[in-house]
């Protein structure tokens, strides 16, 4: 079948999958094969040589759906203990995340030791989650007072993890 290759999936976006490595592996010697010189290396991160299957495998995203969820999940807001509050007993953060739920998103879409971002850190719950769960977390915070309060929370929840 000619072509068979690009229209499994390459083609028809709404039915495109990550090829599997060793598909990965054909497309790749069969593009370097028969592809222009002048773009060879054909998959390729350095321009000098073609990812292998096992490389490619590492760009694969990562998602394990816990048995018995949907693909939907929500929460009622932060209540109780876990929300943050100031001395005046107003909360800290009117969008505070729930940390239950951001650990289940990121152990269903990491590994252990894997990098989370979390850009718009506000109380920094996600890097929380993140460090409980063993992923290494950066965050980042505008406002001045979401900072320096996410920063104290993520010190004495790691220093509290630390004493377990």
């Amino acid at each position: 079948m000619k072509d068979a290759a690009v229209r499994k999936y390459f083609d028809q976006g709404h039915l495109w999958y990550f090829p599997p490595p060793e598909a990965f592996e054909r497309l790749v010697t069969f593009a370097n094969r028969h592809g222009r010189p002048e773009g060879r290396p054909y998959y390729s991160v350095d321009q000098i040589r073609p990812l292998t299957g096992d490389e490619w495998a590492c760009y694969r995203s990562v998602f394990n759906c816990p048995h018995g969820y949907t693909n939907v999940w929500d929460r009622n807001p932060v209540n109780g203990s876990e929300r943050l509050r100031l001395g005046n007993g107003q909360s800290a953060h009117l969008n505070q995340k729930p940390l239950d739920l951001l650990q289940l998103i990121i152990a269903s879409s990491s590994r252990e030791d894997d990098v989370v971002w979390e850009p718009f850190g506000g109380l920094f719950s996600a890097c929380i989650a993140a460090y409980r769960l063993g992923r290494r977390a950066y965050g980042a915070e505008i406002d001045p007072t979401y900072f320096a309060l996410g920063v104290e929370r993520v010190r004495l929840a790691t220093a509290h993890a630390r004493l377990l």
